[in-house]
């Protein structure tokens, strides 16, 4: 996969993807496999926006169950065993630890239906698993062995534990990536760093886009039958922009979400405890959410997640990075995180109701936007979609691709994303010089931060060994012809990328 926007000249492709965050990357992937020609594109790189705020918990949807919504619960057990089938190396099972307490809603009793109801739904769930990958049924556990995982749960009335296993993303980037490198391994001409300024329109149909080299500094036209706008937060405010509407900006009729990441494992397993807030203080969810814990890389821990509507006042990363840890020590008595726990953070954009959905409108929306502008705007062989879950983006892709085929009068051949193995990019530890040359030549990361933060593990604990990050600045150095100033500009950045949070974290 090597960068080369002058290939999209080459000739009409039968779908444009602007935009490859995890919902474009697995568009381009599915697209690929059907036989269609296609070109992606991001104006940064790929995976680094929203899509690289994940907690890293591939959930099945088990919270769905008190609902009675068996359609959702189904939709993400399929989709959570598809990524354990397809994506091995990145994807593993996680098992998951929720408290008991005396009473109903709480209670063993309840609990127990519930992990064998959710056995009895995911019964097919390890079908063409390897043996390393498939989930065990959930159980409960004594208040010993409870505690002996997590001896920050609430004591008083405490039975015990609900035990059930999801599954783990080890690096939520790499995998986007991995999506992007099949695809071009099947023939994607896939190109980071192109900004699309406009889209071709004539005679009421989109043509293609008009692009520029953010890197080079060119502009050039790609013409293709079909163009599908995933560019998440930014989608609908690019759509308006190129078709000459008032622009909305990225936080319009959205919630600030954020995940923090400290420097402590806290469990060997995922635990979830609800928040003591109420409504006034989690408008988002209403209050009393769930809050989850994720052993990660690197003996550190995701903690997530916190969320704010874009009008709020306090909807800024070092409100949230504070907020939520105060949330985990109000929840988990002598937890005792402090600031200098905090390694980094990361935040996205999420869409709300906002009046699109049943219910409040500043609750997340639950079902992705798709758009066809040939309804909406007039102009034909143009969607536009924005996710709302990572862990449902393949099948979402699978939807988005049929109409392409539907868009075009063409038959739709089956999908086969849910069997077809990714081809795993970068590396999980720190980059070798072969690690470096390959993340340079064979996965178009453009810049430092590319491999330390998307081709590779360096970056997974988000507190670098600063003496690491200059060697591989070295080694690419040598692979991009940077001097040692550029090398140097190229640290800073990479540095401050994980320190800057820390600053802004109000004392807990």
């Amino acid at each position: 996969m090597r960068r080369d926007p002058f290939r999209l000249r080459e000739r009409t492709f039968d779908l444009l993807v602007v935009g490859a965050g995890i919902q474009g990357a697995c568009i381009a992937w599915d697209a690929c496999l059907r036989g269609l020609s296609v070109a992606v594109i991001d104006r940064a790189d790929f995976g680094g926006g929203t899509s690289a705020n994940s907690l890293g918990i591939v959930h099945g949807g088990l919270r769905y169950l008190a609902r009675g919504d068996f359609a959702r619960m189904r939709e993400s057990i399929r989709e959570r065993s598809g990524l354990l089938r397809v994506a091995p190396g990145l994807v593993e099972p996680l098992p998951v630890l929720i408290p008991t307490y005396s009473g109903v809603t709480k209670g063993r009793a309840g609990l127990r239906a519930a992990l064998l109801a959710n056995d009895l739904v995911s019964r097919g769930r390890n079908r063409g698993l390897d043996s390393a990958h498939t989930l065990p049924g959930g159980r409960l556990v004594s208040r010993e062995d409870c505690l002996s995982l997590f001896p920050w749960f609430v004591k008083r009335g405490l039975s015990g534990g609900a035990l059930w296993y999801d599954g783990r993303l080890r690096h939520p980037e790499r995998l986007v990536l991995s999506f992007v490198l099949s695809a071009a391994e099947r023939g994607a001409v896939a190109v980071n760093y192109l900004r699309m300024d406009r889209l071709l329109v004539q005679n009421g149909a989109t043509r293609g886009a008009r692009v520029t080299d953010l890197e080079g500094g060119s502009e050039l036209e790609v013409r293709a039958r079909s163009v599908v706008v995933s560019a998440g937060p930014w989608t609908s405010g690019l759509i308006a922009g190129t078709l000459g509407k008032a622009h909305e900006l990225p936080g319009s009729g959205r919630a600030l979400a954020i995940n923090v990441r400290v420097a402590r494992t806290l469990s060997s397993v995922a635990i979830g405890t609800q928040s003591r807030n109420g409504p006034d203080e989690d408008p988002v969810c209403g209050g009393g959410r769930y809050l989850f814990a994720a052993p990660q890389l690197g003996n550190t821990t995701s903690l997530g997640t916190w969320y704010s509507p874009a009008t709020e006042r306090h909807a800024t990363p070092g409100a949230g990075v504070a907020t939520l840890i105060r949330e985990f020590n109000a929840a988990c008595p002598g937890l005792e995180l402090t600031a200098e726990d905090v390694s980094g953070y990361q935040c996205g954009w999420l869409p709300l109701k906002a009046g699109r959905e049943r219910g409040r409108a500043t609750a997340l929306a639950e079902r992705p936007r798709v758009t066809d502008h040939a309804t909406n705007d007039g102009i034909r062989h143009l969607l536009s979609v924005e996710a709302v879950k990572y862990t449902t983006a393949r099948g979402v892709a699978q939807g988005v691709v049929d109409w392409v085929f539907r868009d075009q009068g063409r038959r739709a051949p089956p999908c086969r994303t849910l069997e077809v193995t990714l081809e795993e990019a970068g590396t999980a530890g720190v980059p070798t010089s072969s690690d470096v040359h390959r993340a340079v030549h064979q996965e178009m990361a453009r810049t430092l931060g590319d491999i330390v933060f998307r081709r590779s593990g360096l970056g997974a604990s988000g507190r670098l060994d600063r003496s690491a990050v200059v060697e591989v600045a070295r080694v690419a150095g040598t692979e991009f012809g940077w001097d040692t100033v550029h090398q140097d500009v190229q640290i800073q950045e990479v540095l401050r990328q994980v320190g800057h949070p820390l600053p802004a974290v109000e004392p807990v």
